[in-house]
């Protein structure tokens, strides 16, 4: 009869099972990850609803600035036509003037007019463009006819036809120029010259 007392044999354990026993025991006392809500239809509604507001409001925004560039342009025009409009009544005095009486007030009358257009042009920064002699610039002048003197130098404009203006930076009204080059222009080149200055001429 066996006895009581006789101790319990023990089981030998290599090292990597008790490794293994070890990891178990870590593994099963993590707490289990919970897993995340999903999102709520009704938040993304009311983010919705907010992205729409914010739209609306920009778009009312634009309106208003918009409203305001378009009112400022009006008032710009008006006070340039309003200054046009004192021209007009000079040009009407000067034109009830009978010439061949007295052509020095006529003449007096019209230089006024011109005194008052530049300085309605300076106000405005408007100024004119003055090319005569100087290097064809195709940004400030336009040429419309071109000549052959060997007396002067190539690329340099010898007249001009129209004078051009400047608004502030920018080109308001290429100047209109004939410009020397020392090359023979072709026949139908000068035909087309003379036909231009005859209409220049002309106007």
């Amino acid at each position: 009869m066996p006895d009581n007392n006789e101790e319990r044999q023990e089981v030998d354990v290599t090292p990597e099972e008790e490794g293994a026993l070890s990891n178990a025991e870590s593994f099963e006392a993590l707490p289990e990850k919970k897993p995340e809500p999903d999102f709520d239809e009704a938040q993304a509604n009311d983010l919705l609803d907010r992205l729409q507001r914010l739209q609306a409001e920009f778009e009312n925004y634009k309106k208003r600035i918009n409203g305001r560039f378009e009112e400022a342009a009006k008032f710009a025009r008006e006070g340039v036509l309003l200054k046009l409009l004192e021209v007009y009544d000079n040009i009407e005095r000067a034109m009830e003037v009978d010439f061949k009486k007295d052509p020095a007030a006529a003449k007096e009358g019209i230089g006024a007019i011109e005194i008052q257009i530049s300085k309605i042009l300076s106000l405005e920064d408007v100024r004119p463009i003055e090319p005569l002699n100087k290097d064809f610039d195709p940004y400030y002048q336009h040429a419309v006819s071109k000549t052959s003197d060997p007396n002067l130098p190539d690329g340099k404009v010898v007249e001009v036809y129209q004078k051009g203006y400047m608004l502030r930076e920018k080109v308001l009204r290429p100047a209109m120029v004939r410009v020397n080059r020392h090359e023979r222009p072709s026949a139908s080149e000068i035909t087309e010259d003379a036909n231009e200055s005859s209409e220049m001429d002309s106007e």
